[in-house]
């Protein structure tokens, strides 16, 4: 195959369209992203390698991760899936900065996963929780330090000169200061493939970085932009054919009878929920879906909305409403029975994730008094690319995956468990993600795609309609929290008492829940850096079956809600400036720091255009702290956000131009589960089906928004914080804060607009 990207071919290697053409044509949709390159830009192929494509220059593998050409190409194996956040070429940069080449030059790919544990570096890992900088950055350093290291011995062993203070690298070519001979990173390969990893070299030293803390161009953007990156729901193999689910509707629901295959199907497929991906009433061996399996999409999404199957629907289907879920909630606020180690989760069972002091009594002595509750409904995720996934299954032999998903080692695992096949014989392709925020994360689409390809013995891409994925998904939690507290003179708390209730993600997932309760519930409420006078923070096991899953902040987008909108009535009780009242109460420098640059940015203290207000919230996770200013004036139907100022401490900042594209994204993503983002429930079934009744900002109602990242020195002492959901958690209770200002109106449940149409 030639190697230049005169002569590409699709990243699924003699794939064809829906109409079977080949694709030996280049067009948009089929440009090789992952073809080897030998003159010219960096070919990002982020998970779909050909063998074609590197056996067409002799190659050697340096290590698990870096693959160098005799033509001195150069491919990294980056772990990290790609969902839009840009994670896999900030790692790529780290790498680069080590190896001192040019990151232009290099072809990024993603590794294939493994079941070691750990993961070598460059195989593929579960991406989530805004950890890939974050858990990745130092030991990516590290390996590029030391294969940089091995290339120059290959070099020392080559030109027969041991001192290594001769030799120098300037991008991949490794030079001997004496003598002036040269070589290439191809030419010494192989060699340093032979020899052993040094540990503890050297790292490129912080004055003399040219890629890290600077605004590097990402080079899977044009190819997102042309429309050349390959998602899940591009892929296209010889002899497919189109499966389309139907779930039923009501959660819990078990299938009756396999219905008649109708006219024009190839197959239905009953698919069960399969072992270790049992999720609420979404319970392990139920018969919860049918696919209908055709030659085209349409043909199967047709066919699939006129089967009419029958369902044996749960005993409590009456009772699984969103008001139900509310009644509970309420009781809970102020019930429940104190956790005792019965190594059981128990609906109602209060758990304390911390205590100091005795805040029942301070509060009770305190002159004025705050208690007050603040709800958030269960939230999709609503991802542009809805689920989907292709397998090609040989019976005994073989099967092959594509699939725009978070966790690849996950899906090799369960995909070994549902064919009986080993390892070696499974290969799992990442995608490009049209979109994850946590829901790609599960395998209930790969397993369901699995399970068709098994019963039809051909391969097969499977798909969720969009009515599918809303009604279907495995929800951000609904939630109640009370905050009491009690308020001294000035900016004094006297006594805080927190209660999130809530169901548990983790319990739902077979976890026994320790003694403080479900992390992912209370997390962002324990732990602040306010100077309480005493505190109880709270975690009570709310009982609704709905599934649920990780999504972009989870528990800090629900208690830094309730936190800063509890700390804002504070502020407006004591008479106090909020964002005053805040940097009076907070201990620690990091978080006066942020809260004191988004203040300076948004010009607080000083008026904004006529008919506006602003308001203000700090908060932090994944090792990273964020503050926001949200700006809004009256519409006809409520708040129109004019103008938004966010501020992040991530500590080490790789990519300043990708941390600014994720903080305005999460504030966008923010933005739309503030205002509109709800599902509801009536008898088990899911309300909201579609955008139309699940309203998102469109283009011309997006804010303005500023972004100002506090630096840190580039030092392992310094934590590295994680920036692709650190828009989200701040917005909503900004942006509260801010309508109670500009309204006296204070807005304790959310959304702000529920029931929006995109009519509105």
């Amino acid at each position: 195959m030639n190697t230049t990207t005169d002569n590409t071919h699709s990243t699924m290697m003699n794939t064809t369209t829906d109409s079977q053409e080949p694709l030996s044509k280049l067009n948009r949709r089929h440009f090789l992203a992952s073809s080897a390159t030998v003159a010219g830009g960096l070919m990002l192929g982020f998970g779909l390698s050909p063998q074609e494509a590197h056996s067409a220059v002799s190659r050697a593998k340096v290590n698990l991760w870096l693959d160098v050409g005799a033509d001195n190409s150069i491919t990294l194996s980056v772990g990290t899936a790609d969902m839009g956040q840009g994670s896999a070429q900030s790692l790529a940069i780290a790498l680069c900065e080590e190896l001192m080449v040019d990151p232009a030059r290099v072809q990024v790919v993603t590794g294939k996963p493994s079941l070691a544990s750990p993961a070598p570096l460059g195989a593929s890992i579960t991406t989530a929780g805004s950890g890939m900088i974050k858990n990745y950055f130092w030991k990516t350093r590290d390996a590029g330090a030391a294969a940089r290291e091995m290339l120059i011995s290959a070099a020392m062993l080559d030109m027969g000169d041991s001192n290594r203070s001769n030799y120098v690298v300037v991008d991949g070519v490794v030079r001997n200061t004496s003598n002036s001979q040269s070589r290439t990173y191809g030419q010494l390969a192989a060699v340093a493939a032979t020899l052993s990893v040094p540990t503890g070299v050297p790292l490129v030293a912080t004055g003399s970085l040219q890629y890290i803390g600077k605004a590097v161009k990402r080079q899977d953007i044009p190819l997102k932009v042309d429309g050349s990156a390959v998602y899940g729901i591009d892929v296209r193999i010889p002899n497919m054919v189109y499966a389309v689910i139907k779930h039923c509707p009501t959660f819990g629901g078990v299938l009756k009878t396999t219905p008649a295959k109708p006219s024009g199907a190839i197959a239905v497929v009953p698919t069960s929920v399969v072992t270790g991906l049992g999720r609420g009433l979404d319970a392990v061996g139920n018969v919860n879906a049918l696919a209908v399996v055709a030659t085209t999409t349409w043909d199967a999404m047709r066919l699939a909305n006129g089967l009419k199957p029958t369902w044996t629907l749960p005993a409590t289907a009456s009772k699984l409403s969103t008001t139900q879920f509310k009644a509970d909630a309420k009781t809970l606020l102020t019930g429940g029975t104190a956790y005792t180690n019965t190594g059981t989760n128990v609906t109602g069972t209060v758990y304390t994730v911390e205590t100091s002091g005795t805040p029942a009594a301070a509060i009770t002595a305190s002159s004025k008094k705050l208690d007050v509750t603040y709800t958030l409904p269960y939230v999709a995720h609503a991802c542009m690319e809805v689920l989907n996934c292709t397998v090609n299954y040989v019976a005994g032999v073989s099967c092959e995956i594509w699939a725009p998903t978070q966790a690849a080692k996950t899906a090799l695992s369960l995909a070994a468990t549902l064919t009986g096949l080993t390892t070696d014989k499974i290969t799992v392709n990442t995608t490009f993600l049209g979109g994850g925020l946590g829901r790609k994360i599960e395998m209930d689409f790969i397993s369901q795609a699995i399970q068709v390809a098994m019963a039809i013995n051909r391969p097969v891409k499977l798909m969720w309609p969009r009515e599918q994925d809303f009604t279907h998904d495995v929800y951000r939690p609904m939630a109640a929290v009370r905050v009491q507290a009690g308020l001294g003179a000035g900016s004094a708390v006297n006594g805080w008492i927190y209660r999130n209730v809530s169901p548990s993600l983790l319990a739902q997932r077979g976890l026994t829940l320790p003694a403080t309760g479900d992390s992912q519930g209370y997390e962002a409420s324990q732990a602040l850096p306010y100077n309480f006078g005493a505190r109880t923070t709270e975690y009570a096991l709310h009982g609704s079956p709905i599934p649920i899953g990780f999504w972009r902040s989870v528990g800090a987008s629900i208690n830094t809600f309730a936190v800063e909108s509890a700390i804002d009535e504070a502020a407006a009780a004591a008479g106090v400036d909020p964002y005053q009242y805040r940097l009076n109460l907070l201990t620690d420098s990091r978080w006066r720091n942020v809260l004191q640059t988004v203040a300076t940015a948004a010009a607080w203290g000083t008026a904004g255009p006529s008919g506006t207000a602003k308001g203000i919230a700090i908060g932090a996770a994944f090792n990273s702290i964020s503050a926001q200013v949200v700006e809004v004036k009256k519409g006809t139907k409520g708040p129109v956000v004019t103008r938004v100022w966010i501020a992040i401490d991530c500590g080490i900042c790789v990519n300043p131009d990708q941390v600014e594209a994720q903080l305005i994204g999460g504030v966008i993503h923010g933005m739309n589960s503030a205002l509109y983002g709800q599902q509801t429930f009536t008898s088990g079934v899911a309300q909201a089906a579609n955008f139309n009744v699940n309203r998102m900002t469109v283009l011309n109602e997006a804010p303005d928004v500023k972004v100002s990242i506090i630096s840190s020195p580039l030092d392992r002492s310094v934590s590295v914080g994680g920036v692709g959901e650190l828009g989200v958690p701040t917005f909503a209770p900004a942006l509260a804060n801010a309508w109670f200002k500009l309204t006296k109106t204070r807005v304790r449940d959310l959304p702000f607009l529920p029931g929006s149409t995109m009519s509105d």
